[in-house]
C-alpha cells in the first residue's frame, strides 16, 4: 500500500502479512538446528539467525516509539472512524526501497554481529506479536495524523501507518532473504 486506502483495510492487510511472516518463522523455529541458524553464506551476507537478530533490533527501535503512542488496551481512545490513510512522502519512499529487489545496506544502528542471541526466533516472534497487538489497539487512532520520528533520524517524520507498514514490509523482505539462505546449495543439512 503506497497510496490512499481505508485505514481498516490497511490494518487488516498488515495483520495478515505480519501473521504470515510469523507463521513462517514459527515453523523454522521448530525445524532449524543451532548450526543451521548460525550458518551464513560463504560468499557473504547474513544467515537466518543474523536476519532474525536484525529484525529484532529494528523492531525494538520502532516498538519503543509505538508503545508511547498507542493507548493501552481498554483505554478510552477517541474513535476516528474509518479514515483514509495516506503515506507520507518519506514513508512511501522507504517502503518502495524495501520492496525493491536491490540489495540494501543496513543502517549502522541495525547491523548485527556474526552470532545471534539465544532463542532469536522466539524473540522475533514475541516482537511480531507485540507489533500486531499495537496495530489492533491503534484501530481507533487516525494513522495519518499521528506522527513519530524515525529511529534512524529525528529529522524524518512518519505517520503511524507508515511506521506499521515499514515494519511489516521490512519483515516480509527478510522472510524472502531467509528463504534464499535456506535454498542455498551449501546450507547445512539437518543431522
Amino acid at each position: 500500500m503506497t497510496g490512499p486506502v481505508a485505514q481498516s483495510r490497511l490494518r487488516e492487510e498488515l495483520l495478515r502479512a505480519s501473521r504470515a511472516v510469523s507463521a513462517r518463522v514459527a515453523g523454522l523455529q521448530d525445524e532449524l538446528t543451532a548450526i543451521q541458524l548460525g550458518w551464513a553464506p560463504p560468499e557473504g551476507g547474513w544467515g537466518v539467525g543474523q536476519v532474525l537478530e536484525h529484525l529484532c533490533v529494528a523492531h525494538d527501535s520502532y516498538l519503543a516509539r509505538l508503545r508511547a503512542m498507542v493507548p493501552p488496551r481498554g483505554a478510552g481512545a477517541p474513535a476516528s472512524g474509518d479514515t483514509t490513510w495516506r503515506p507520507t512522502l518519506v514513508g512511501r519512499l522507504l517502503v518502495h526501497s524495501l520492496r525493491s529487489p536491490r540489495r540494501l545496506p543496513a543502517p549502522r544502528m541495525y547491523r548485527v554481529a556474526s552470532t545471534a542471541r539465544a532463542g532469536v526466533a522466539g524473540e522475533f516472534l514475541a516482537r511480531q506479536r507485540e507489533l500486531e497487538e499495537l496495530m489492533e489497539r491503534a484501530a481507533p487512532l487516525d494513522w495519518r495524523r499521528e506522527r513519530l520520528s524515525s529511529p534512524i533520524s529525528g529529522l524524518v517524520r512518519l505517520n503511524l501507518g507508515d511506521a506499521f507498514l515499514l515494519q511489516v514490509v521490512h519483515a516480509e523482505r527478510h522472510r524472502g532473504q531467509i528463504d534464499r539462505v535456506l535454498g542455498h546449495p551449501a546450507f547445512p543439512a539437518r543431522s
